[in-house]
């Protein structure tokens, strides 16, 4: 299914159908790789239209036209001190491609980013974004013609067509229960894989890597990722609340999950879920086995007495040994 110029050209005049679409990011990358800040969360404006092939103007144009929109998809704009603690476990803002002059650096999510590509009108990229993301909404929502019978005999071969169907179905769907059953432990990891690429958050880690000997608790180690392993950095945001960063040597442990959640003070805060990598959650693990070994006590060295003496032996008698 191929949608044509003018169906895909939809997507930029209706804002409900973005917002049907906008969880689709997988898109970005079937269409073209999308490279990212080593935290593999935001991308820079320079990033974007390098992505979409286009002018950087052309971006920010976009950008002016529907900040709103982009807004609600994570876009923010970072200046002063907020600016230098983002940049800070890069290096500096030289190694995010800015400038010493650079007073602001505009970031992107991923659901931003396609956003941009539900806009753009001046991009090859995004035209196959729009397509490919009409087709899988089309899919989704295709049914299958129905032919009402015109005669009584098509009704009757309609009728007993459809009662072999439902013997089939009921025949498959008993020999398919108990298989079900067996798979459902196992597609819910799969899901989980799917949606989170096996990342876990905090407490996650804490449940999966507690034993009856060792009780890992979520608070403790989260303090030993931010103060005693400096693995990550915390932040109090303005509505609040605190944002944990992973620093730049450490984003194969740790990475920042794509998720917004609202506040009652600040709706349109948005904050990312800091989630720990399987090589993090095997890291975590080898730690603490090594301080589990070194609070055993050591065994105490096994004594072993000479043998006595035949006067040792000959006391001994004599006492009633």
């Amino acid at each position: 299914m191929q949608s044509g110029p003018t169906n895909e050209l939809v997507l930029i005049e209706s804002r409900s159908l973005r917002d049907q679409t906008i969880e689709r990011t997988d898109v970005l990358d079937k269409v073209k790789a999308l490279v990212t800040l080593p935290n593999g969360f935001h991308v820079t404006t320079q990033m974007v239209a390098t992505y979409f092939e286009v002018p950087v103007e052309t971006i920010k144009s976009v950008v002016e036209d529907n900040r709103a929109e982009l807004e609600e998809r994570g876009y923010r704009v970072l200046r002063g001190a907020e600016l230098t603690e983002f940049a800070s476990p890069f290096g500096g803002p030289a190694n995010l491609g800015l400038s010493p002059m650079a007073r602001s650096l505009a970031l992107f999510t991923r659901k931003a980013v396609l956003n941009i590509g539900q806009l753009l009108t001046k991009s090859e990229v995004s035209r196959q974004i729009r397509t490919y993301l009409l087709d899988v909404e089309e899919a989704q929502h295709a049914a299958p013609q129905f032919q009402i019978p015109q005669t009584l005999s098509e009704a009757l071969r309609f009728a007993a067509d459809e009662h072999d169907r439902a013997e089939s179905l009921k025949a498959e769907l008993a020999s398919a229960t108990a298989v079900v059953q067996e798979l459902t432990p196992k597609a819910e990891v799969y899901d989980d894989l799917i949606q989170h690429g096996a990342n876990r958050t905090v407490g996650e880690v804490a449940k999966e890597l507690s034993t009856p000997e060792r009780k890992v608790m979520e608070g403790e180690l989260r303090r030993r990722i931010i103060h005693e392993w400096r693995w990550a950095f915390q932040k109090l945001r303005e509505c609040g609340s605190t944002q944990y960063t992973p620093y730049a040597h450490r984003t194969d442990y740790l990475v920042l999950g794509e998720e917004k959640y609202p506040h009652n003070t600040r709706p349109d805060c948005w904050h990312a879920t800091m989630r720990i990598t399987p090589m993090g959650r095997e890291a975590i693990r080898q730690k603490l086995d090594k301080e589990a070994a070194k609070a055993q006590p050591a065994a105490a060295p096994r004594i072993i007495a000479p043998a006595p003496t035949e006067a040792e032996i000959v006391s001994m008698i004599r006492r009633g040994a």
